[in-house]
C-alpha cells in the first residue's frame, strides 16, 4: 500500500501526544478516588464517559489523517496507445506584424491566440516556427504545452529586425520537421505578407504533400507600423501602410488547406484546429492503475465521531 500524500501522516504524531497527555491526566484522577466515589463525584450520565469519547475522537482524528494521505493500493500497469496529430504552427514575426490595426498588434494578437488554443487542444503535438525573409526554429514537435506555453509567452519582436515575408523558407523548414510522416499540416499566423503570387509555394506545398491553413490576422483598412523609434516611414519619407493581403487564400485553397480571417472570438483559432487535425503518429504511455482505499479510514472516522457525540444517556 501506497500513500500519495505521505507527509502528511507526520500529523499523527502531536495526535499521539495529546492522547498519551489525556491519559496521563486521567490517570492521575484515578489514583487519587476510589472507583466507587468516582462515579458518584462524575458529572458524565453518558453511556459512554468522557474519557472514552476523548479516545473515540483521537482515534478518528488519526484516520482522518490518514484518509487524507490518501492510501492507494497498486493494481497493476496497463499499456496505453494514443494517436496524435501532429501540427507545425508559423508565426509571421516580420514588421508589418507591428501593426496595431488590431490590439495590441497584430504578433501579440497572434501569441494570445495560439496561447488560448492550447488549453482546449487533446493528443497534439505541435512544432513553433517563426518566420519573416527566413525562418527559425522555436520548438521541435512536442506534445509539452507548457513548455510551449512559456516559449510562446517570451517571444518579442523588439529585438528581431527581419523585413519581408518569405514563406519558402517556412515551407522548407515545416518539411523537414515532418520527416516522412504520412499528412503535414502546416499552420501559418500572418497577416500574409505583400507577395502577389504565391505559385511557387503552392508547388512546393503539393509536391510534398504539405497542407497550408491560413489563420489571417490582417485588417482591409490596415495600419502604420510602430516600432521603437517611432512610425516605420519608406525610403522617400512617408509612411508605410500595411493591410490585408487577400492572395494568402490562394496558398490554403490550394493546397487542399483551409483559411479563416481573425475574429474576436477566443475560441476560433483552437475549433479552427481541432476541424482539419489529422492523427499522423502514435505514443505509447503506461499507466499505473491505482485503486483509492481513503473512503475506508473515513467512513470508519466518521462513524466514531458519531459514536462520541451522539452516545445515548444511561438509564436511571
Amino acid at each position: 500500500m501506497d500513500f500519495e500524500q505521505v507527509t502528511l501522516l507526520y500529523l499523527i504524531i502531536p495526535v499521539a501526544f495529546l492522547g498519551f497527555f489525556i491519559r496521563s491526566k486521567a490517570g492521575h484522577l484515578e489514583r487519587l478516588f476510589s472507583p466507587e466515589v468516582l462515579e458518584k463525584i462524575s458529572l458524565n450520565k453518558h453511556k459512554i464517559s468522557t474519557k472514552t469519547r476523548l479516545r473515540l475522537l483521537l482515534l478518528s482524528a488519526s484516520l482522518i489523517i490518514i484518509a487524507l494521505s490518501q492510501p492507494t493500493l497498486t493494481e497493476g500497469e496497463v499499456k496505453v496507445n494514443k494517436r496524435l496529430s501532429d501540427l507545425v504552427v508559423a508565426i509571421d514575426m516580420s514588421k508589418s506584424m507591428l501593426a496595431n490595426d488590431i490590439y495590441p498588434n497584430r504578433f501579440e494578437f497572434a501569441k494570445n491566440k495560439l496561447l488560448n488554443s492550447l488549453d482546449t487542444l487533446k493528443n497534439t503535438r505541435i512544432a513553433i516556427l517563426g518566420f519573416a525573409n527566413q525562418s527559425f526554429l522555436i520548438s521541435p514537435l512536442t506534445d509539452d504545452f507548457n513548455s510551449l506555453k512559456f516559449l510562446i509567452k517570451n517571444l518579442y519582436l523588439d529585438s528581431i529586425s527581419l523585413t519581408g515575408t518569405n514563406l519558402s523558407n517556412v515551407l522548407n523548414s515545416a518539411n523537414d520537421l515532418f520527416g516522412h510522416a504520412d499528412a503535414k499540416q502546416l499552420l501559418l499566423l500572418t497577416d500574409g505578407g505583400d507577395s502577389n503570387n504565391f505559385d511557387e509555394e503552392i508547388d512546393y506545398a503539393n509536391d510534398n504533400d504539405i497542407q497550408i491553413f491560413v489563420f489571417d490576422i490582417a485588417t482591409e483598412r490596415g495600419s502604420s507600423i510602430q516600432t521603437e523609434a517611432g512610425t516605420l516611414e519608406d525610403a522617400y519619407g512617408n509612411l508605410v501602410i500595411v493591410r490585408e493581403n487577400p492572395n494568402i487564400k490562394n496558398l490554403a485553397n490550394k493546397t487542399q488547406g483551409e483559411y479563416l480571417k481573425y475574429s474576436l472570438n477566443t475560441g476560433d483559432l483552437s475549433t479552427f484546429i481541432n476541424r482539419f487535425k489529422t492523427p499522423t503518429s502514435q505514443k505509447s504511455t503506461r499507466i499505473i492503475q491505482k485503486q483509492q482505499l481513503f473512503y475506508y479510514p473515513l467512513g470508519l472516522a466518521l462513524i466514531l465521531v458519531f459514536l462520541s457525540f451522539f452516545s445515548l444517556p444511561r438509564r436511571p
